[in-house]
């Protein structure tokens, strides 16, 4: 490849990475797709339906205009009006009330206030799911147009609108309830602005709600609303199961058999013999006998031990046993004598 288209391709890549980057920063959150876009008429196209017992007035359908009517000495001095709802046309000055398509809805009063919107029940909705309600807003007041400094069809000396989204996740349709959930403000002059708000549904059935009030009495007093979308944006939570007790099984006591009784044989039935009672018969005395005496005991004499006769020394000494004791003695005096002659010598 030449090194001039080299340069070419390089230039072309570089204001692509560019163009994506201001895109993402132009329009940020929109480059995903995050669901299918619940809200019916998103657009405010065709068609609109006209607004009963109100001249010239339509509301693009099945959107619902919603105002409070002020006391009658409110009224009279403009405040809490009932504000105009029409159609805002691409093609009509000053070419920037619509965002998208051909049509976007638009509701003001001239030298007045407001406390007015619109809203829409969204069905469908998974129940538990978080949602997301947005819409793009644009607001113009102005003051006195006679003082210049309105020029354009742009604000001067403007009123603060107030300008806010709401989202009912029971679906209600009151817009003073107190499950709605409200968004900051933005006054929103003469530019497209993003709003924003979620909230997690707890019904199959949500509303989203647009609310204003500007506070002044302005000769110009005008809300634009275009490209609105309620979407899902985090599933219902998937729920735990819970463990199932399983009752542990009841364990049956086993009877233990008691033993059977053994039956006792039947009683031996005796039976009974009556014995006559005859009266004692008295018995004869007998004649009183001699006993015998008993036998006279003699004592017994002791028998005398015989008498030992006496046995001197010298019969000992020569005699038996001790004629060997004595010459064992005379031997032994013999023996001792000579050992000590001789040891006397000696020295």
């Amino acid at each position: 490849m030449a090194p001039r288209y080299r340069k070419r391709m390089l230039v072309l890549l570089c204001t692509a990475a560019l163009f994506c980057s201001w895109f993402t920063l132009a329009f940020p959150g929109r480059g995903l797709a995050e669901g299918p876009n619940l809200v019916q008429n998103p657009g405010f196209e065709l068609p609109y339906a006209l607004l009963p017992g109100k001249e010239n007035c339509a509301i693009a359908a099945p959107w619902v205009a919603w105002y409070i009517q002020g006391a009658p000495y409110e009224t009279s001095q403009g405040y809490r009006v009932a504000p105009e709802y029409k159609a805002a046309i691409r093609g009509d000055f000053p070419y920037n009330r619509v965002r998208n398509g051909e049509l976007a809805q638009q509701y003001f009063h001239s030298f007045g206030n407001f406390q007015a919107g619109v809203f829409q029940p969204v069905s469908n909705v998974p129940i538990g799911a978080r949602v997301k309600f947005e819409i793009w807003a644009m607001t113009w007041s102005c003051d006195r147009e006679n003082k210049g400094n309105c020029g354009g069809a742009t604000s001067g000396d403007p009123s603060p609108m107030h300008l806010r989204i709401g989202l009912d996740p029971t679906g209600g349709t009151d817009y003073f309830g107190s499950n709605v959930v409200w968004s900051p403000e933005n006054n929103a002059y003469d530019a497209w602005a993003l709003f924003t708000v979620e909230a997690t549904a707890k019904s199959s059935k949500v509303t989203v709600f647009v609310y204003s009030y500007p506070d002044y009495r302005s000769q110009d007093n005008n809300v634009y609303l275009d490209d609105a979308s309620l979407v899902v944006v985090a599933p219902p939570p998937t729920p735990t199961r819970r463990p199932t007790n399983t009752p542990a099984p009841t364990a049956v006591p086993t009877a233990t058999p008691v033993p059977t009784a053994t039956p006792l044989p039947p009683p031996t039935l005796v039976p009974t013999v009556a014995i006559p009672t005859c009266p004692p018969t008295p018995l004869p005395q007998a004649a009183p006998t001699c006993q015998p005496c008993p036998p006279t005991v003699v004592p017994e004499q002791p028998t005398p031990c015989p008498t030992q006769e006496p046995v001197s020394i010298m019969n000992q000494l020569t005699s038996g046993d001790g004629l060997r004791v004595s010459l064992a003695g005379l031997l032994a005096i013999i023996g001792a004598f000579a050992i000590g002659f001789a040891v006397g010598r000696r020295k």
